[in-house]
């Protein structure tokens, strides 16, 4: 049990709130609401007005002519509460993400505290709570930055089934949920099962496993649903994506991506030291904790296998590998490192100076890359943000008369057809045409920082289809940013 009147646990309490602080600092400036963004809120929006009750989740890795993989509709139905509660705006989204890593940094410390030490909790509490890449994760809706919630869920009631050996089947019955939820959001999570397998298994327990395969089966049910009523639809494309070799898997490409995997990890959790000294240090801390143990404990082993299992298999991907190809393993691997601190801070007075100087740096080099007066969204363009998609969206929705047949489009980056925009603007009452109809358009509404002159020579199609047009109007929206009216010139 942890105790409340534990100084660490007060210590741990300041994190939590400068955590809490940090995440909802400029929410919906800072959050990310780009095309992915939404398409998927316009997904969820359809189902909530009852035009498509789906049971396919999002799209998931890069297109090509062979087809695009999906996922599970989990990620959907977790926003629709979410979404609902603020009345559809996309800063709702942001919240929930930010609510389950606010539950992540608790379930850090929870773990760190009951199967380690007070130290390495609150080490790993501090680094997950302060790491900059992790809290701009954590502003941002988006499938893969719900994992490491779900992934500390699985960690802990699976370390109750493995190393305190409870008795009770809800654990079982919780691993599988959280991992039939976790694998929706990112096939990759499959790597969590297979650690839990082997060590069921190593322990004779092949009832606890049965329940955990069986709640698994019924949490991704709604796949197998969908599957089997489209003549395996998604498993048809793997199949073909997985013989032509695209994008699933590569043994050719394995040992450079290892490399590249490692240098991710590092760049994530240790940034102010260089790869080589990373490498020193969890050398030197896996020994000492072998020497002071003799034997690595059982939770040590069982998170060290969730970190190499999930390491390998996001390495093994054949396409560019992603940094939130790892989310299954941040929960683990900071945990591993507050281990790791603790180890030194309960030696000698040069092995706690060095550790303590150590994490300072690290800590400092957080604070230092935390950006919280940005402009811009986290991964949006320069200068863009969700109060700029409201104001434009009003604007539209506003200006567009009734039965106008109206299309919108935005040049700020790669998502010309404007998602975000169009879900917005739905949201706030007035349809656009769908993004194959831009020449039906009467007129067209287009976000750009570029001046009248190199409008009119635009070559994207969604404007250059639209040609002859003459520009009606002009609103200045914000950091140069401009949302213009096109309409035909007869």
């Amino acid at each position: 049990m942890i105790s409340q009147k534990s100084p660490y646990f007060k210590i741990f309490l300041l994190i939590f709130v400068l955590a809490a602080i940090l995440r909802f600092w400029r929410l919906d400036s800072l959050t990310t609401v780009s095309g992915d963004q939404g398409f998927d809120f316009l997904a969820v929006w359809n189902m909530v007005q009852g035009k498509n009750i789906t049971l396919l989740g999002p799209k998931i890795g890069p297109y090509n002519e062979i087809g695009n993989l999906y996922l599970g509709p989990a990620y959907y139905y977790l926003l629709i509460p979410a979404l609902m509660l603020t009345g559809f705006d996309p800063v709702g989204a942001a919240a929930l993400t930010v609510v389950l890593a606010l539950l992540t940094i608790l379930l850090v410390y929870v773990i760190g505290r009951e199967y380690f030490s007070p130290e390495a909790a609150l080490v790993a509490s501090a680094v997950y709570a302060l790491n900059p890449l992790l809290i701009n994760q954590s502003r941002a809706s988006s499938n893969p930055h719900l994992i490491p919630f779900f992934a500390a869920v699985f960690i802990y009631a699976a370390l109750k089934i493995i190393v305190t050996k409870s008795k009770s089947f809800i654990w079982p019955i919780i691993c599988g949920l959280v991992l039939g939820v976790a694998v929706q959001l990112h096939y990759l999570a499959l790597a969590l099962a297979s650690v839990l397998v082997l060590a069921l298994l190593g322990r004779r327990q092949a009832k606890k496993l049965l329940v955990v395969g069986g709640v698994f089966i019924l949490a991704i049910s709604p796949q197998i649903l969908f599957e089997t009523r489209h003549d395996f639809f998604v498993t048809r494309i793997f199949v073909k994506q997985l013989t032509a070799g695209e994008n699933i898997f590569s043994f050719g490409l394995l040992f450079g991506h290892l490399g590249q995997s490692f240098k991710i990890l590092g760049d994530i959790f240790i940034p102010s030291l260089p790869v080589i000294l990373v490498g020193v240090f969890v050398a030197a801390a896996v020994l000492s904790l072998g020497k002071e143990r003799r034997k690595i404990a059982p939770q040590t082993l069982f998170l060290a296998g969730v970190v190499i299992v999930g390491f390998f298999a996001a390495s093994l991907y054949a396409g560019r590998i992603d940094i939130h190809y790892f989310a299954t393993l941040y929960v683990p691997l900071a945990i591993l490192v507050g281990t790791m601190f603790a180890a030194f801070f309960r030696k000698d007075l040069l092995s706690k100076s060095v550790s303590v100087v150590v994490l300072v740096l690290i800590l400092g080099s957080y604070l230092f890359d935390l950006n919280l007066d940005s402009q811009n969204g986290y991964t949006m363009p320069k200068g863009w943000n969700l109060p700029g998609i409201r104001k434009v969206s009003r604007i539209i929705a506003a200006d567009a008369k009734s039965g106008e047949k109206f299309n919108i489009a935005a040049t700020l980056d790669g998502d010309t057809r404007a998602m975000p925009l169009r879900y917005m603007t739905e949201v706030y009452g007035k349809r656009a045409l769908d993004v194959e109809r831009y020449p039906e358009s009467d007129s067209i509404y287009l976000v750009s920082r570029d001046g009248r002159e190199k409008i009119k020579d635009y070559s994207v199609w969604e404007i250059s289809s639209f040609r002859p047009f003459k520009i009606d109007a002009m609103w200045e929206i914000q950091n140069g940013i401009s949302l213009y009216k096109l309409s035909h010139n007869m």
